[in-house]
């Protein structure tokens, strides 16, 4: 049985060398030293920057620099933690199906159901790439990459025969009602909880939210047009390539993915993460962008009307994300914010037209 760590620590020399024979890397030599350059505590998990170093027999590709990832229950904010297997599924399921994926190498990934506790060891890409210091936003040629990303992961899994399967769940109607259910009881206490800061109009979006549930996420229950989706791509869960290095766009931070809209993710990361002045100058041309990608993929019968209604339509899911973070705990800096964009977004893109289908 695999030894799943649960600190920087235990990444020695002896370890490293079993994990990367395992992933067909180190195919002869070892380890010989590792050095932690760098350790950080996040909500989640610990991440670590490790040097390596090998015997002179080992191959020349080997990896010198390592980036390891720890989650466990023990390092974890229960209420904002998805089960920590995820990413580690993702990378072994998702990630190692396709060819050349846009996301960050993985050298192993291992969970372990008895503690709790899992770990991925990835490329440590910090030559190549950089994020944009939050809240700055990429520049648009970024955003462009970013969201051709996307639609690479998204177009692999469009309508593929193993989602709901091996890979990933599908709603069914007892699924949905539970959900709708949550969202009326999350939204109902949120909206008490603003009282009057919460202008009439909008709750009277809201109160429309509510009694349309069934319009916004029933399209879940259909497998056409489904695809494994990110879950949280915010633009900081991308590393950007550095001008001189010759690379690409890479994808990251897999514990939120699922079956679901391709646009969704698309929505999330503009409509929720823009006000209106840089959505304005971008939004349409990225998600034009994004169907072209789609499209050069290899994707069918799904036109340019279908993908910016798909985008609309998850323009007003937007509306729940602020009520999520809310009756999660999180910071009001953070709903607060989330609730002008969504609500900003709604008006902007004439979500409730939609609703009146």
């Amino acid at each position: 049985m695999e030894n799943v760590i649960n600190d920087p620590r235990q990444a020695t020399p002896e370890w490293l060398t079993g994990v990367l024979r395992r992933s067909v890397l180190l195919n002869r030599g070892e380890v010989i030293r590792v050095e932690n350059r760098l350790t950080k505590r996040l909500p989640l998990s610990v991440v670590s920057r490790l040097a390596v170093v090998y015997s002179d027999d080992a191959p020349a590709f080997a990896p010198s620099r390592l980036f390891l990832k720890i989650s466990g229950k023990d390092l974890a904010q229960v209420t904002l933690a998805e089960p920590y297997s995820r990413e580690v599924e993702f990378y072994r399921t998702i990630s190692g199906a396709m060819h050349d994926p846009p996301f960050i190498r993985c050298y192993g990934a291992a969970y372990s159901h008895a503690s709790g506790n899992g770990y991925v060891l990835l490329d440590d890409l910090s030559d190549t790439h950089f994020q944009p210091e939050a809240p700055l936003p990429p520049a648009p040629e970024h955003c462009e990459a970013a969201v051709e990303c996307l639609a690479q992961l998204h177009a692999f899994w469009w309508e593929h025969p193993r989602l709901g399967n091996d890979v990933g769940r599908l709603f069914d109607e007892s699924d949905l009602r539970n959900f709708i259910g949550d969202v009326e009881k999350n939204v109902a206490g949120f909206v008490d909880f603003l009282q009057d800061d919460l202008p009439v109009e909008r709750r009277k979006i809201y109160e429309r939210l509510i009694s349309s549930a069934g319009k916004v996420w029933g399209r879940l229950t259909q497998a056409r047009g489904l695809t494994v989706t990110h879950g949280d791509a915010h633009w900081w869960n991308l590393l950007y390539p550095r001008e001189s290095s010759g690379e690409r766009v890479r994808l990251f931070d897999w514990h939120l993915w699922h079956v679901d809209v391709g646009a969704r993710d698309l929505a999330f990361m503009i409509a929720l993460g823009w006000y209106p002045e840089r959505r304005a100058a971008l939004e349409r041309r990225l998600v034009r962008r994004y169907h072209e990608s789609l499209l050069a993929h290899g994707v069918g019968n799904y036109t340019w009307s279908d993908c910016w209604n798909d985008y609309r339509w998850a323009a007003i899911r937007n509306l729940n994300i602020p009520v999520i973070f809310w009756s999660q705990g999180r910071s009001a800096s953070l709903w607060r914010d989330n609730l002008e964009r969504a609500m900003l977004a709604y008006q902007d893109l004439e979500c409730a037209e939609l609703l009146d289908d």
